[in-house]
């Protein structure tokens, strides 16, 4: 089984959209320690998030979307190697204050209005 983590997030400040990258969140000092996505709890998703959101007073979307490979739907002896396990965690901060914090088992659509 291969696991691959996916985290982003955008920032919708009055100037413009801005995209977070994994590189970001863990350079910052709410991930202290984190040195992979997968170190990436909720709990410090959730604050960094809320931290960007009251620093620059807009709506904050950040996401980690966990995706485990494997074989699956396996017929005639053939096999296909796709997902065949999710987890999405998406939370959403307005100037600070949660809007959303949810993880769902598949993608969450709410991230799609902001891509």
């Amino acid at each position: 089984m291969e696991v691959e983590f996916n985290i982003a997030g955008r920032i919708l400040a009055k100037d413009g959209t801005r995209v977070i990258t994994l590189a970001e969140v863990l350079a910052s000092p709410v991930a202290a320690g984190a040195g992979t996505a997968a170190d990436l709890t909720e709990d410090i998703l959730s604050a960094y998030c809320k931290s960007v959101s009251a620093q620059n007073a807009c709506k904050v979307y950040l996401w980690k979307d966990r995706e485990e490979y494997g074989n699956a739907n396996v017929f005639n002896g053939g096999s296909d190697y796709e997902v065949v396990n999710e987890i999405c965690f998406l939370c959403i901060y307005d100037c600070g204050n949660e809007v959303a914090r949810e993880t769902t088992d598949h993608w969450n659509e709410k991230i799609d209005a902001v891509i």
